[in-house]
């Protein structure tokens, strides 16, 4: 059997993307799938066993490059705590808020939450990486945090309920800023 063909994947995983973030689940048909991204219905059941499969790679390929959004801004190791928090925030909004796929998982999609070994391991990633910057902060004496770990659960989990029960009317913007507000002011170090 030839391997299968990675851009024509990505080709439909981009259209499933598209039709995903404007229609409601149940709506997205397969079919209209396969007729964005170019391919034949019988060529996306190669790469895609079903719907839920093919939804919940969409959401698996944006996590992964949400986190390797954060992996590479944080690498580095420059910025202060803060600046390093701003940049999480700002890429969990960006992912969860602003994407419109995202939003209708959370507000109640057909499909279930994934809880294998992939899915945990980048969740388990992405609060470790809160979790430092946390730790980081604190140590140089900008954050005041006595539970780290549970703030690093708390700030993706933020993000996620006002992108689950998404308000009518502000921006991607506004909610980035309260969000940062909030979570910095909450985390500075009272004199």
């Amino acid at each position: 059997m030839k391997p299968l063909n990675i851009e024509k994947r990505e080709r439909i995983l981009d259209a499933a993307s598209d039709l995903f973030g404007t229609r409601p689940y149940h709506k997205v048909l397969l079919s209209d799938v396969a007729s964005t991204a170019g391919v034949g219905k019988g060529t996306l059941y190669l790469y895609f066993e079903s719907k839920d499969e093919l939804y919940l790679s969409v959401l698996f390929r944006g996590f992964a490059q949400l986190l390797e959004r954060v992996r590479e801004k944080l690498a580095s190791g420059e910025g202060s705590p803060e600046a390093q928090l701003t940049c999480i925030i700002r890429e969990l909004v960006q992912r969860m808020y602003g994407c419109s796929v995202i939003t209708e998982l959370l507000r109640g999609a057909v499909v279930g939450f994934p809880s294998d070994g992939e899915w945990a391991d980048m969740l388990k990633e992405l609060r470790a990486l809160v979790e430092t910057v946390i730790r980081r902060g604190v140590e140089q004496g900008v954050f005041e945090d006595t539970h780290p770990a549970l703030t690093s659960q708390y700030v993706p989990g933020l993000i996620r309920s006002v992108s689950q029960f998404k308000p009518e009317n502000v921006e991607v913007d506004t909610v980035f800023e309260h969000a940062r507000d909030f979570i910095l002011k909450s985390l500075r170090k009272r004199s």
